[in-house]
């Protein structure tokens, strides 16, 4: 049985190699990505939080390896891109600065 050997690589060319068995699920390869996902990198929670590219498409959870025809047996390069941070919360009672009667409607007043 022919295996992936997939060379995944970050935007900074920072690359992990590893290897998955015929039939690897992407949530699966994802997995296995986060498990061995470098030290000096921002840790990420999960999969969903994590875009596998592959021949400039963006890989489904859902689907494996081979409904994207992947190639067996030899290297293959995919790109890793993992999801921004969600912008910080605003705590409960902080409340923002009042905004101007131009500010809040972003229109011209006419005099």
């Amino acid at each position: 049985m022919t295996e992936y050997n997939v060379k995944f690589m970050f935007a900074d060319a920072v690359t992990i190699e590893l290897t998955f068995p015929n039939g690897v699920g992407v949530r699966d390869a994802k997995t296995k990505v986060i498990a061995s996902w470098p030290a000096d990198k921002e840790a990420i929670t999960g999969p969903d939080d994590l875009k596998m590219i592959h021949s400039g498409k963006v890989l489904d959870n859902a689907k494996t390896f081979e409904d994207y025809k992947v190639p067996k047996g030899s290297q293959v390069v995919m790109h890793l891109q993992p999801r921004p941070a969600p912008p910080p919360v605003e705590a409960a009672g902080v409340s923002r600065p009042a905004k101007t009667q131009g500010e809040a409607t972003r229109c011209c007043t006419i005099l």
